[in-house]
């Protein structure tokens, strides 16, 4: 509880059960491939994105390259996992639920939560996209804009919703009472936290994980630290912390524990020394940011002779892989200031619903 320092609000929001298991039905990992497999440097649990683009831009793909339709599209696939989690939720024998799709309507990405919508609606499941600073809470029932809402697909991300409490307090309060199925609940927080990858790498913490599983995470987490005056190590060498990121700058990245989208993202080799002395100096005085090894996959080629980037986002519906997300990018870098590209999926993954609920009944 140190490590993620979470207001009063917002542990009471992460301790409430959502009704269902797992706990953290969907998310997208973020990675990069190496020749010994894939190295994460994200998880994304709230406000995960890109699952109508990636779906509509492989149909395009398909069609292009005179490939049938695929048999189960990744939007198809997040609403099996929502009602999976709704019925279990369920105590009214519900059919058909409502769901709502809960962001701020200003966001960059209303695209993919529309496109999202639109299939769950023409599947015969109506679905809206709406406001968090709209919704009601009326006779223990969450309301939006076309009546009561059943199941919520959570896309606003966490550090803006309790910043801004006070606008959206209703839905707060509904999450608080289980008004709605709300899936993606906040109980996902310490996950999407980079906190997580602290947890992860520094042997502080290896009591947390069976000796089983230390190899694997040894072998696909980069090294990871809080910044904090004190002595690290890093590469069997031990020194005091500032030092470290002072003297090899080209080595690290800098992350705040609850950035997203990439942003306040530093990389220690594309930043001037002054710039990354006071990043590392004002980190170390407010300690919330986090530092890793800065990991160097090989580029690949990319159109007209150029050379980028491939970033693999692996989606995760009820604890097994269900899909990618490819994206190009001109550095090793996921970050607002660096353009990527999006790019269409050529396998389509075995998964589901059926099978991981077997899986879920057992354990």
């Amino acid at each position: 509880r140190r490590l993620y320092a979470y207001g009063p609000l917002q542990e009471a929001c992460v301790l409430r059960d959502p009704g269902y298991r797992p706990l953290i039905p969907l998310g997208r990992w973020d990675s990069f491939l190496f020749p010994d497999g894939p190295k994460f440097m994200e998880y994304n649990t709230d406000g995960t994105a890109g699952w109508h683009y990636t779906t509509a831009l492989t149909a395009l793909w398909r069609e292009w390259a005179g490939l049938p339709p695929q048999t189960s599209p990744l939007t198809g696939r997040l609403l099996d996992t929502i009602l999976y989690c709704f019925r279990q939720w369920d105590r009214r024998g519900i059919e058909r639920p409502r769901i709502a799709i809960v962001d701020w309507a200003e966001v960059g990405t209303r695209g993919d939560q529309d496109g999202i919508a639109a299939a769950f609606t023409a599947a015969g499941y109506p679905t809206t996209v709406e406001d968090p600073r709209a919704l009601r809470l009326e006779a223990g029932r969450l309301v939006g804009s076309a009546g009561p809402i059943d199941a919520v697909y959570r896309r606003l991300v966490s550090e803006e919703a309790f910043h801004r409490a006070e606008e959206i307090r209703p839905f707060l309060d509904a999450h608080l009472e289980g008004a709605a199925c709300s899936v993606g609940s906040f109980r996902t927080d310490p996950a999407w936290s980079k906190t997580l990858f602290v947890l992860l790498s520094d042997p502080a913490f290896s009591y947390l994980w069976p000796d089983t599983l230390k190899p694997h995470i040894e072998a696909s987490i980069p090294w990871t630290r809080e910044v904090r005056p004190g002595l690290t190590s890093f590469k069997g060498e031990e020194g005091d912390m500032g030092d470290l990121l002072l003297s090899r700058r080209g080595e690290f990245i800098l992350k705040p524990t609850r950035g997203y989208e990439g942003r306040g993202v530093i990389l220690g080799s594309l930043t001037a020394d002054a710039e990354w002395r006071e990043a590392v100096m004002g980190a170390l005085e407010r300690g919330d940011t986090l530092v890793q090894e800065m990991l160097r996959p090989a580029p690949v080629p990319l159109e007209q002779g150029q050379s980028g980037y491939l970033q693999a986002g692996e989606y995760v519906l009820l604890g097994r892989l269900a899909g990618f997300l490819v994206r190009t990018s001109a550095t090793p870098l996921i970050a607002p200031e660096y353009p990527e590209r999006y790019c269409p999926v050529g396998v389509e993954v075995p998964w589901s619903a059926e099978d991981t609920a077997r899986r879920w009944s057992k354990t």
